[in-house]
């Protein structure tokens, strides 16, 4: 009986703890996006001190912080979208992670996408996953139909009990016979690999682009490498242009 005690007592003992650290965590977090609310108001005072000239706030920044231009940016949309949607919106922007205001500061979801996901603060708190899951809840079928429409069955040849089309006997006759004979080819260019990988990935990255920008937030690169991969697209689409 005293161990059925003792076993009680120290399962409500981690409960109690586990609770504590849930409640801290969720204070931890809120803070985390209030301090990038505030940072972001503090620089845009800054900005205005510098009579909006841009090039001296950034000297300014350059000097007494570790700041890339682009953090910086982040901040002062993201502290410009709450106060814009503070006096219209219902909701509790400390609930939302970083990355998601980012996102939302920064117009990479549709109006619909945007109002369930702040509606969705009044509930707790919404992060990178909770903000994809409810922009998959909103997706069109329209990718659901195309996928039913690829899965029709060809319709099935005329002859042959299983189904199978007809033999074509020109085709039976080349693959009978000889193995054709192949020219020998002379002063080929050598294959660019280099360009057929950058055609293949802008043929992934044109394919990902149907998807909500915000899936892919949680990226393991960095945004300097994604920075570069940009810098780097810019570089290919001006030197195509010359």
């Amino acid at each position: 009986m005293n161990t059925k005690k003792a076993k009680k007592k120290t399962k409500s003992q981690r409960r109690t703890e586990l609770d504590r650290i849930t409640a801290q965590l969720h204070k931890v977090l809120r803070r985390r996006t209030k301090d990038v609310i505030l940072a972001g108001n503090f620089l845009m005072k800054a900005r205005e001190l510098h009579a909006n000239e841009h090039s001296k706030w950034l000297l300014w920044l350059e000097k007494n912080f570790d700041l890339t231009e682009r953090t910086a940016r982040r901040y002062t949309s993201a502290a410009a979208y709450v106060a814009r949607k503070s006096d219209t919106v219902s909701a509790d922007f400390s609930n939302l992670a970083p990355t998601v205001l980012y996102w939302l500061a920064a117009g990479h979801y549709n109006e619909q996408e945007e109002a369930e996901i702040l509606a969705a603060t009044r509930k707790g708190r919404v992060d990178q996953d909770a903000a994809w899951a409810i922009c998959e809840k909103l997706a069109s079928p329209d990718d659901a139909e195309d996928a039913d429409e690829g899965d029709e069955q060809e319709p099935s040849g005329e002859d042959g009990d299983d189904g199978e089309p007809a033999e074509d006997p020109e085709s039976a006759a080349i693959l009978d016979g000889p193995p054709p004979d192949v020219q020998p080819t002379e002063n080929l260019p050598p294959e660019n690999f280099a360009l057929r990988d950058f055609n293949q990935a802008i043929d992934t990255l044109k394919r990902l682009m149907t998807k909500p920008s915000a899936q892919f937030a949680g990226t393991s690169h960095s945004a300097d490498d994604l920075e570069k991969v940009e810098a780097f697209i810019h570089a290919v689409t001006k030197a195509g242009r010359q």
